[in-house]
């Protein structure tokens, strides 16, 4: 399979992917701000496996234009939608452990989200080991424990940040308990990709633009 087909092939698998973690996300009784809205719109709840890897692929084009003028585009678009569907399986695992034991914040939180992040960030390292940053070479022990070493640090960023979020600060906008983890969460994440995206590309996988 050539290239341009493998990427075509890659988009639309983690659009599909992410769209099935989505529905955790929105399917969760405890977000009173998204529950009516999911109700009223749950007919149409199969337009995200349409949308979403369109998005993806058209996601994939415009980093092949960008690429053209800045070879690491390509880097920034793969690690970026491997990333959102990362978020997307983080916040699902997360949102569906809300939902059967019904911890929305606190310490309590932690090992729940140390869980959703640890599913994240196993699919993290195959997707961009093979595609963001293209590694033909065989895993080795080195590599992965460095891995681990990034992923350790990143989940210590997020899980810190949710759990002083959610302990310290009490929910603000007149969000529900649920809702405020999840503005967290989106705060750890972004903070988080930033410190594994750098970790990844300047010592873990260590590779030149392709």
């Amino acid at each position: 399979m050539n290239s341009s087909k493998r990427n075509i092939l890659y988009s639309l698998i983690l659009g599909e992917v992410s769209a099935l973690f989505l529905f955790f996300v929105i399917k969760n009784p405890y977000i009173e701000e998204i529950r009516s809205l999911a109700e009223s719109y749950s007919s149409f709840s199969w337009i995200l496996f349409i949308a979403l890897p369109l998005i993806f692929l058209f996601g994939v084009v415009i980093g092949e234009l960008l690429a053209k003028i800045f070879k690491i585009f390509r880097q920034i678009v793969r690690f970026g939608e491997i990333g959102v569907l990362n978020t997307f399986i983080d916040f699902g695992v997360l949102n569906l452990l809300i939902w059967i034991t019904g911890i929305t914040g606190g310490m309590a939180i932690a090992p729940l989200n140390a869980a959703s992040f640890i599913c994240a960030t196993t699919n993290s390292y195959f997707w961009n080991r093979v595609w963001t940053f293209g590694k033909k070479e065989s895993a080795t022990g080195k590599e992965f424990t460095q891995f681990l070493i990034i992923a350790g640090i990143g989940i210590v960023i997020n899980t810190g940040i949710i759990v002083i979020g959610t302990s310290l600060i009490s929910p603000l906008f007149g969000l529900s308990p649920a809702a405020w983890t999840n503005v967290m969460k989106m705060i750890a994440t972004f903070i988080s990709m930033v410190w594994n995206f750098l970790g990844y590309k300047l010592w873990v996988f260590k590779v030149k633009h392709d």
